[in-house]
């Protein structure tokens, strides 16, 4: 196909009666400036999932947000508090 004719001609010989609607929800953009290292530890993460860099801010995203949609209170012991840190410390210098 090399003119727009030929391409108007190619979209009328198809039979689009199997043809689906997209029914998936719309996109909003929000454009950032990535250091060029952070871009390409950004497109190599995203060649190693086999995901576009967009789905993969997308996943970082939803997860870094998911904590603070779930902010709920909750009561602890401190002396359970303190333990819990010991073992996180403990853990970490093994």
């Amino acid at each position: 196909m090399t003119s727009r004719d030929d391409a108007l001609r190619a979209l009328n010989d198809s039979d689009w009666s199997g043809a689906e609607v997209d029914q998936s929800t719309a996109k909003v953009v929000h454009s950032t400036r990535l250091p060029p290292e952070v871009s390409s530890r950004l497109e190599a993460e995203a060649h190693r999932r086999g995901i576009t860099p967009s789905a993969l801010i997308c996943e970082l995203v939803d997860a870094g947000l998911a904590p603070v949609a779930d902010d709920t209170t909750v009561t602890v012991r401190a002396a359970d508090l303190r333990r819990a840190i010991d073992n996180v410390i403990h853990d970490a210098a093994a």
